[in-house]
């Protein structure tokens, strides 16, 4: 028997502020990581452009296994799986230094690190999704998921300036030690969190089967299909991520070679434009209050892909200012929309789902959209050799905005976003109570 308390009213917004400060320096310590790690395979270890690629490759492949976390996510303590999260990556950037100064420090290890975490960062990209609707009021989420989007933004667009800055000041070895240190302040932020026991998914006694194992993953896919906004939004967002990718991983060789910008230019461009992320995540939960769910999720949706069709037009400005300034047009529009989407349908998702499938579904979408990033990124690799990057920009334009038109078919039951009972998932079974052989 479950024994019932009170917690003081204050402790929902404790708590919220506890991980918001987790999740800040957690994402100042990878956007750290992101410039730090890669310029010290080159400049330390003499890494060639093949090793250091399978860095940001051997990091991404754990989200194959997301579906397998999120039913770990359902089973276990996610307070406790986001705690482990952040301890576990401070140990393992802290061992590179470490390597460093006993003259061991090698390529594989650094791989090695980059994989292990990748696969932390999996379960801390499911578990904080899935344990904040644990310690917010379904009323406030998306206030909360527009706090964190703001932080999201701010992290991308000062952390790899900041991370700049100090592989100058100090070298890319000792700046490791700002992941180590942002990583140990993340875990102890996240271990001050009062939860309610009462939230926490009930842990069988019994090992799992293999069979119940697959169940819960397909019921993870279950809720994400049955649930019909939710099974657009998440298509949508599947095809705009394959999109944004095919760009993504070549638009700094446009930046560079078609256009002939400078590095420093290219830094701004990144930067200001990520500044509409912020301003994106701020105004999310009024556009939505304004204009309701339905039209600014569309709305969103569809610009960012334009954001990102906006970049080649550049190649038509009649002068170098003007280049720029479309540039940071587009950059900003895409950062703009896709933060006040996400924070809409992270809310969105967060209210719906039934807490004892949160994490298996959340994991199910995010598997399917990280999946089509990679399968993007291979796609523009290979293409690159053999079409020019002006090319491949513009059908990544072109198709991100039209990714975006999947969103026109979200209709939800009312303009806040909340799903009623008719549009739940009824699943084949459940954690708590298995279903009767």
């Amino acid at each position: 028997m479950i024994r019932s308390f009170r917690t003081p009213a204050s402790t929902p917004r404790h708590n919220l502020n506890r991980l918001w400060f987790a999740q800040s320096t957690s994402l100042v310590g990878l956007q750290t990581g992101s410039v730090a790690v890669p310029l010290l395979a080159v400049d330390v270890l003499h890494a060639d452009a093949s090793q250091v690629a399978l860095i940001g490759t051997l990091s991404s492949i754990p989200w194959l296994i997301a579906p397998v976390i999120g039913t770990i996510a359902d089973r276990a303590n996610r307070k406790q799986l986001l705690v482990v999260s952040h301890f576990g990556r401070a140990l393992l950037w802290l061992t590179v230094p470490a390597a460093y100064l006993l003259g061991v420090l090698t390529l594989q290890q650094l791989w090695l690190v980059s994989a292990m975490v990748g696969l932390l960062s999996v379960v801390f990209a499911v578990g904080y999704r899935t344990f904040l609707p644990t310690i917010v009021p379904a009323a406030e989420l998306g206030a909360a998921n527009g706090k964190m989007g703001g932080t999201d933004a701010t992290a991308r667009a000062i952390g790899p300036a900041f991370a700049g800055y100090l592989i100058q000041l100090i070298g890319a070895v000792w700046t490791v030690l700002v992941q180590t240190m942002a990583s140990l302040l993340a875990g102890v932020s996240t271990a001050a969190i009062r939860s309610d026991r009462r939230t926490a998914p009930r842990l069988d006694e019994r090992a799992p089967r293999l069979t119940e194992w697959w169940r819960s993953i397909t019921d993870g896919f279950a809720c994400v299909y049955r649930i019909k906004p939710l099974r657009w939004l998440t298509l949508g967002e599947t095809a705009y991520l394959f999109f944004f990718d095919v760009g993504f991983a070549i638009i700094t060789v446009f930046f560079r070679t078609t256009l002939e910008l400078t590095p420093t230019i290219i830094g701004v461009i990144f930067s200001v434009g990520s500044l509409g992320g912020i301003l994106g995540a701020t105004m999310a939960t009024r556009l939505r209050a304004h204009a309701g769910f339905n039209s600014t999720v569309k709305t969103a949706a569809v610009l960012r892909g334009i954001g990102i069709a906006i970049l080649p037009l550049s190649l038509l400005a009649p002068s170098h200012t003007l280049t720029i300034a479309v540039l940071i047009a587009g950059r900003g529009i895409n950062a703009c929309a896709w933060s006040v989407y996400e924070v809409l349908t992270d809310t969105y998702q967060q209210t719906t789902l039934p807490d004892n499938h949160r994490g298996s579904a959340t994991a199910a979408s995010l598997w399917l959209g990280n999946g089509a990033s990679t399968i993007g990124a291979a796609l523009a690799a290979a293409l690159a050799t053999t079409i020019s990057t002006t090319a491949l920009l513009t059908t990544a334009g072109i198709g991100a905005a039209a990714a975006g038109g999947i969103s026109l078919l979200v209709n939800t039951t009312d303009s806040t976003g909340q799903a009623d009972e008719a549009t739940q998932p009824e699943l084949t079974a459940d954690h708590d109570e298995p279903e009767p052989r």
